[in-house]
């Protein structure tokens, strides 16, 4: 994945601790926030970073890399944390990876982290040491700038237009001869000039305690280069080793991903078939309500046949009722209980009748 949009980095400090944050899309083999911490102190520190997490974004999805400290990150709800001990004038590089949709706003992510603590703080002697009078001798020496802020010489405008050679470039460092007949050249100058006029003053006694301390620093950290004629190389190489080892960690772990999930090919034919699994599913059930559709106007039909059944027998009910009503009144109820109560009668004169001939016909047997 490449992302061509250049992003600014965020660079915060605090007793002698820097911390650079920036946005790396491609070097590493997924898209991460990458922060480069760096102490000036010349004592171990133990650093507190603090940094915030996009309020849309889920802290399950930032990845934390073991060959990037993962075990230094603490995860509180919307707010990570990073604590680790450095080593005097170390450099430390910490990292979490975002996911692929992370990208389309990156800008979300690069907020300024916070140092929260830095332990044991700067003391007023440490502060001066590494105040920015360091930066100023360290750029002088390594050619960055022109000359050191408090020793231009207003008079001699050679000075202020030299430009120094590679500190790590023995054949560039010119010692200025004490007795010399011949007049120097220019390259002569524009090498030894600014280091000369450092001597000079540091032999006249116009720089402070404080001043000499911090030349002795910067000197003696080029005396360790100059001992060591690849150290600029070396400190790269070492560099690039452990980018390289790094890579390679976040390579078999990616290995690792996708031995377990399967490539993105694989993934989409996986979600291919299930999504026409759950069509056939679909078409399945679109029939089923297509079934019970037909099944209900079916029943609905039948629903309406009996209610017109219903009604003739309704119907005919009411003229039965009618019929009915018509025969009580065509047979008043005092003549229905007379014609019952003859009938009666007559019955009981037919069981009288009937005794009497089976005693007779008893009586002749």
């Amino acid at each position: 994945m490449s992302n061509s949009q250049a992003y600014d980095e965020i660079t915060v400090a605090s007793d002698g601790v820097t911390v650079t944050k920036r946005f790396e899309a491609d070097e590493f083999p997924v898209p991460a926030i990458a922060f480069n911490l760096t102490s000036r102190r010349s004592v171990p520190v133990t650093i507190r970073l603090v940094d915030t997490v996009p309020e849309d974004v889920a802290v399950e999805d930032l990845g934390f890399h073991p060959e990037y400290g993962s075990e230094y990150w603490d995860i509180n709800e919307d707010r990570i944390a990073f604590e680790k001990e450095l080593e005097p004038e170390a450099d430390y590089t910490t990292v979490y990876g975002i996911r692929a949709t992370g990208t389309d706003d990156v800008e979300k992510f690069l907020t300024e982290p916070e140092i929260e603590s830095v332990d044991p703080p700067l003391d007023e002697d440490e502060e001066d040491l590494v105040g920015g009078g360091d930066d100023a001798v360290r750029n002088v020496i390594s050619g960055e700038a022109d000359s050191v802020p408090g020793l231009e010489d207003e008079d001699d405008e050679d000075i202020e237009t030299l430009d120094l050679s590679d500190p790590n470039n023995h054949d560039s460092s010119v010692e200025a001869p004490e007795e010399s007949n011949a007049a120097p050249t220019d390259s002569e100058v524009q090498s030894g000039a600014v280091v000369a006029t450092m001597a000079q003053e540091i032999r006249d006694q116009n720089v402070s305690p404080e001043d000499v301390k911090l030349l002795k620093r910067a000197l003696d950290a080029v005396s360790e280069d100059d001992n060591d004629t690849g150290g600029v190389n070396d400190a790269r190489i070492q560099r690039i080793q452990g980018d390289i080892a790094d890579l390679r960690a976040y390579t078999d772990a990616l290995e690792e991903f996708l031995e377990e999930n399967g490539t993105g090919e694989d993934m989409i034919e996986e979600f291919s078939e299930r999504l026409e699994s759950f069509e056939q599913t679909l078409d399945g059930f679109e029939d089923e309500i297509q079934s019970a559709t037909n099944t209900a106007t079916d029943a609905s039909e039948q629903v309406d046949a009996l209610s017109d059944e219903v009604e003739s027998v309704e119907g005919q009910l009411d003229d039965l009722e009618d019929e009915i009503e018509a025969v009580r009144e065509e047979i008043g109820e005092g003549e229905l209980a007379e014609r019952i109560d003859e009938t009666e009668s007559e019955i009981e004169e037919l069981k009288q009748w009937r005794e009497q001939l089976s005693s007779v016909i008893g009586g002749g047997d």
